[in-house]
């Protein structure tokens, strides 16, 4: 029975890929742009390590492309959906200062007869 050979470095990258795509999710879930823009660039990073550290023909069975897709798919899909809420938010402030704003002026004036 043949034994299978751990390959550290494959072992390092495969773990760094994970770490990193984890980061990445945290940071966007945290609506924490600054570290997102920075998760973002460090998970490039490490996808493009493992997929040149990979032979040839593993490269057309790799389901590397397939996930990265997917995970910058779905960050784009939530800063867009975070970024609307973020909006209609600050619609709902407005308008409520534009209310408070209003009510204040009235309760100040008053007329002496």
């Amino acid at each position: 029975m043949a034994r299978l050979v751990q390959d550290p470095v494959g072992d390092d990258l495969r773990e760094g890929l994970e770490a990193a795509s984890r980061e990445l999710r945290a940071a966007v879930i945290a609506v924490d742009h600054v570290r997102a823009e920075a998760s973002v660039h460090r998970y490039i990073d490490v996808v493009r390590q493992r997929w040149e550290t990979l032979p040839q023909q593993e490269r057309a069975a790799s389901a590397i492309p397939a996930r990265a897709r997917e995970l910058l798919a779905w960050a784009r899909q939530m800063t867009l959906i975070q970024r609307n809420l973020a909006r209609d938010q600050y619609g709902v402030l407005q308008k409520a200062g534009r209310y408070h704003g209003a009510a204040s002026s009235h309760g100040g004036l008053q007329v002496k007869g």
